[in-house]
C-alpha cells in the first residue's frame, strides 16, 4: 500500500488529497452510495489513468461528481425541463442524472458523447475536497470492472489502492447501494439503473404513472 487512509478525514488529509488530484493523482473518496475512484476532470491524463486503473472500456462515460449547488453545473450540464425538476425536487443525494453536456468543455470522460451524468452527494468529505478543488470530479466506483462495488474505504482500497494516490476514509456508506441513474436526455425519461433511489420516487416528481427500468443494482454492486 503506497500510502494510508485517513480513517478520520482532517483538514490536512483533505488538502493533500486535493494536491494529489491536482498533479493527475487518483483519489479513493467516501459517497453517499459507494466509495468512488475520482480525477480531477481538468486533468485529461488522470481521467485516461481512472479508466485503466478499473480496466474500463474509454467507450462508456464517467460520472461527474459536483458540489451540492445547481450553478456548479451550468458549465459541465444543460439542465432544462425534467432534468432540472429532478434536480431541484430531490437536493443531493444517491441519484445520477444523465442530461446533454453543455458546450465548450471535453473531455475523456464523457467517451465522445453529448451527454454527462452528473452526482452530487450529500457528503461532507466529498464536498470540502469538491470545494477546495474548485472543479468536478471525473468518477465511477472503486472497484476493478464487473468486481462488486466497494461500501467500505477497506474495499475500494484492496481492490484499486496501488493505482491511487490518496484515499479518504468517511466510514461505510450510508445507502450501500450504487446510485440510480435517471436518463433525462430521452423522451420519456427512463432509469438505466435502480439502485439507492426507488424509481417510484422518481416518477412521483416527475407526475409519472410508471417510469420504464432497464436494470436493477444488486446490493454492494
Amino acid at each position: 500500500m503506497p500510502f494510508p487512509a485517513a480513517s478520520e478525514p482532517s483538514p490536512e488529509s483533505i488538502a493533500q488529497t486535493v494536491a494529489a488530484l491536482r498533479d493527475g493523482g487518483l483519489a479513493i473518496l467516501p459517497t453517499d452510495t459507494v466509495y468512488g475512484v475520482a480525477a480531477d476532470v481538468r486533468r485529461d491524463d488522470a481521467v485516461r489513468a481512472l479508466y485503466e486503473a478499473k480496466g474500463k472500456s474509454p467507450d462508456e462515460p464517467l460520472q461527474l461528481l459536483f458540489p451540492a449547488d445547481r450553478a456548479s453545473l451550468a458549465p459541465y450540464a444543460r439542465l432544462s425541463g425534467d432534468a432540472a425538476r429532478l434536480v431541484d425536487a430531490l437536493g443531493p443525494g444517491p441519484w445520477t442524472i444523465i442530461t446533454p453536456a453543455a458546450g465548450g468543455w471535453s473531455s475523456p470522460a464523457l467517451a465522445g458523447g453529448a451527454t454527462v451524468g452528473v452526482r452530487m452527494p450529500p457528503v461532507p468529505t466529498l464536498q470540502a475536497v469538491l470545494d477546495a478543488l474548485g472543479a468536478p470530479l471525473a468518477a465511477s466506483s472503486a472497484n476493478g470492472h464487473g468486481q462488486p462495488s466497494p461500501v467500505t474505504c477497506g474495499q475500494a482500497l484492496a481492490s484499486l489502492g496501488e493505482r491511487c494516490a490518496a484515499a479518504l476514509d468517511g466510514g461505510p456508506t450510508s445507502h450501500g447501494l450504487d446510485s440510480t441513474v435517471i436518463d433525462c436526455s430521452s423522451t420519456p425519461p427512463r432509469i438505466l439503473r435502480e439502485g439507492a433511489l426507488p424509481a417510484a420516487t422518481i416518477a412521483g416528481h416527475l407526475g409519472l404513472d410508471h417510469i420504464e427500468v432497464l436494470r436493477r443494482a444488486g446490493v454492494n454492486g
